[in-house]
């Protein structure tokens, strides 16, 4: 965890992955962008899941509730993601997403603009996009999504968070990525996600490990269905608004914040870009250190990032550009750090 939070340093992609209930996730696909990728990644699940199955004891509504959001905690941990939750009511099932959204009311859709300007995502994966049939609260999650993303760019929506310190979140310049997930199929559509790669660190598949922390769902029994052929299903990521989607988006380097390209690293400003490339080289030495065991070099390895960081911060407030999207990264720095000296 150690090394992967290292790496997770120089990946400056982050991902927010949307749902309605605990267990509506795909273990593989969060694993795999978390672990695997290195991306920054959330899970927000709109509701605790209270209005579900208990396969395990008489706990029902509220008291169900808790139990799910612990189980679902026990999760992300596994997985490697945050999580976040709105306010919406899991009030059992739901026949219409109209019926989702007059019983929700206003203030799940206020939660989740909170959740993309607290997080900042690069790329939206929508669990239920296109979906139309069903589980209202599925298709309610779908429609809200595209939604709350366009509404945390826009300054007039919700006036009160903006107050209280959040910025309107637009990608920081890129438009946020809309991503639909196709995970129903034997032959899903878009770019298939290899989640059944073995990780070198972990000795296992992406999947597996997903599938590892995924149990932990057991008020749904989800352990009964372990073996069910629908989890070795291939998935598949797809943008929502039709066009190709480039793999690379969902683990950008650190080196491109400055518009570097993988053949160019250093195309606009010099002194950003000399930074973001020692920054990077830096990240990369503690990696290897921690793979020694040297501890002590991983350590001042990443000290000094975090210096590159703060001075290309620095740089871009007095130039007034794109010095907040920084702001992640350098967090995620001093987290990795934080958790060798530990």
């Amino acid at each position: 965890e150690t090394v992967e939070a290292i790496d997770s340093a120089r990946v400056t992609t982050r991902i927010l992955y949307v749902t309605a209930h605990p267990d509506d996730e795909s273990s593989a696909v969060l694993t795999y962008l978390a672990r695997g990728l290195h991306a920054n990644v959330a899970l927000l699940s709109l509701t605790r899941g209270e209005g579900g199955q208990n396969a395990l004891g008489p706990e029902q509504a509220p008291q169900l509730g808790l139990i799910r959001t612990q189980e679902l905690l026990a999760a992300t941990r596994g997985y490697g993601v945050k999580l976040f939750f709105t306010r919406a009511k899991d009030f059992g099932f739901s026949k219409t997403p109209e019926e989702t959204e007059k019983i929700w009311g206003d203030q799940v859709l206020e939660d989740m603009v909170r959740v993309i300007r607290t997080f900042r995502p690069n790329i939206v994966i929508n669990n239920w996009g296109g979906v139309h049939r069903g589980h209202g609260h599925h298709q309610a999650a779908g429609l809200l999504t595209p939604k709350a993303v366009q509404m945390a760019a826009d300054n007039r929506a919700f006036p009160a968070q903006l107050q209280q310190g959040l910025i309107p979140w637009d990608g920081n310049g890129t438009p946020v990525q809309i991503l639909d997930l196709d995970r129903f199929s034997e032959k899903p559509e878009g770019y298939i996600l290899p989640v059944d790669d073995v990780s070198p660190l972990w000795g296992k598949t992406w999947r597996q490990i997903g599938m590892d922390a995924f149990v932990n769902h057991r008020t749904q029994g989800i352990s009964a269905f372990v073996g069910s052929a629908f989890f070795r299903r291939p998935i598949a990521l797809k943008r929502e608004d039709g066009a190709p989607l480039d793999p690379a988006t969902l683990a950008r380097p650190l080196y491109l914040l400055a518009g570097g390209t993988s053949g160019a690293r250093c195309k606009t400003t010099p002194v950003d870009c000399q930074l973001l490339r020692e920054a990077e080289d830096r990240i990369m030495a503690a990696h290897s250190s921690a793979l020694e065991l040297d501890w002590k070099n991983a350590s001042a390895s990443l000290a000094a990032a975090a210096i590159d960081m703060n001075r290309i911060q620095n740089l871009g407030r007095q130039q007034g550009k794109w010095w907040r999207g920084t702001d992640p990264y350098l967090d995620d720095l001093l987290a990795a750090r934080t958790r060798i000296e530990r």
